[in-house]
């Protein structure tokens, strides 16, 4: 696909997430993580009534869907699922050519091209399940992430893009998946037949009896990769099983914020009460051998629980919260890259080694409750 084709265009808008309470949801995003809420509707129309708050930080744009009846197709989607991510959606110069363009390549249409107020929106689906992503021209000269579809009105008092963040996150890095056992190539092919994008990592990865396929896939303008997991067939499914079974299908896992100091935003979480995944001693006692950091120090990773990986084109540093999902599903990751620019082996390690830790936790306080019971 050349950088003419209308794929090449589009780049992320927004991640909106259906949810039970709107201003609960919102509440969690702004107090732990520092997002700000700069806009706000209530919508109604032929799917239904919904309520929706749009949050920003840097150039990380959420919104919260609450349905308002139960033809909204929120109302649906909470009751399989809990609250989790839905809808992915894409910026375009021309929403109806890039739906065109995408349907010919085999896109499901879920929306024909619409127009509203100078706004024109489409939606297909996305490569995994029911999420989708709703492609977003705005009208000429609307430059105002703040307002992300028609009917939202801005919130006085927000901070502009561009002004200092309370915890410093900067943008979306990455998108993370888990598909059914045997779905990983369907839906990354999806990505590269669709919407050109280019794979940057694939891994098969063991751990005892379990193992997990993994392959990322990257949009042509380089602002979107989703990293796609599935539980092998010749292996226990491990934790992208246990997502599965909860969630009730494929779907996001994880949200992936990139930041410039991780260890100070870490430390800015923590005091807003964002608990983070733990991280054994050993793992920094043989950190040094396995790395010349050419940023921070081992005993600031310590301290915060950060890990640390490298690849072929320098260092990335992370962290993955505790989730507080019901279900225990979603959660998200804090990630700054010093030049590794892809996944090495280890990125992905880290977050299977760390989700088995909070379940092997998690599994031992039930224990420990039913024997004092």
């Amino acid at each position: 696909m050349t950088d003419t084709a209308p794929a090449a265009s589009l780049r992320v808008a927004h991640v909106e997430l259906y949810v039970t309470d709107a201003e609960a949801a919102a509440a969690a995003f702004t107090d732990g993580y520092g997002f700000q809420v700069c806009a706000t509707a209530e919508r109604g129309g032929p799917e239904g009534a919904s309520r929706s708050l749009t949050l920003r930080q840097g150039d990380i744009v959420l919104v919260v869907t609450q349905a308002l009846d139960g033809s909204h197709p929120a109302a649906d989607y909470v009751a399989r699922h809990g609250d989790g991510i839905a809808d992915i959606a894409l910026a375009a110069r021309d929403a109806r050519e890039a739906f065109a363009d995408a349907v010919s390549r085999s896109a499901t249409p879920l929306a024909e091209p619409a127009e509203r107020e100078g706004w024109v929106t489409a939606v297909v689906a996305a490569g995994f399940d029911d999420v989708r992503h709703t492609l977003v021209q705005r009208p000429a000269g609307h430059t105002d992430t703040a307002v992300p579809l028609p009917g939202f009105e801005p919130v006085a008092g927000a901070a502009a893009p561009g002004e200092p963040a309370p915890v410093g996150l900067t943008v979306l890095d990455h998108v993370a998946v888990s598909v059914p056992t045997g779905r990983l190539a369907e839906s990354t092919g999806y990505y590269e037949r669709v919407f050109g994008y280019a794979s940057v990592y694939e891994e098969l990865m063991v751990q005892g009896s379990e193992a997990m396929d993994s392959k990322a896939v990257r949009s042509p303008a380089g602002d979107l990769t989703f990293t796609v997991l599935a539980p092998s067939p010749e292996h226990d499914a491990g934790h992208i099983g246990d997502f599965l079974e909860r969630h009730g299908s494929g779907g996001v896992h994880h949200l992936a914020f990139a930041t410039t100091d991780i260890v100070g935003a870490v430390d800015r979480m923590r005091e807003r009460g964002i608990v983070f995944l733990g991280t054994p001693d050993t793992y920094y006692d043989r950190l040094e051998q396995r790395l010349q950091l050419n940023r921070h120090s081992i005993a600031e990773l310590r301290k915060g629980r950060i890990l640390a990986d490298e690849d072929h084109g320098g260092q990335l540093f992370q962290i993955f919260t505790r989730t507080v999902h019901p279900r225990r599903t979603v959660f998200y990751e804090v990630i700054e890259r010093a030049g590794a620019d892809s996944f090495g082996g280890g990125n992905v390690r880290a977050l299977y080694d760390a989700v088995q830790a909070e379940k092997a936790e998690h599994e031992a306080a039930a224990n420990a409750d039913g024997e004092t019971a």
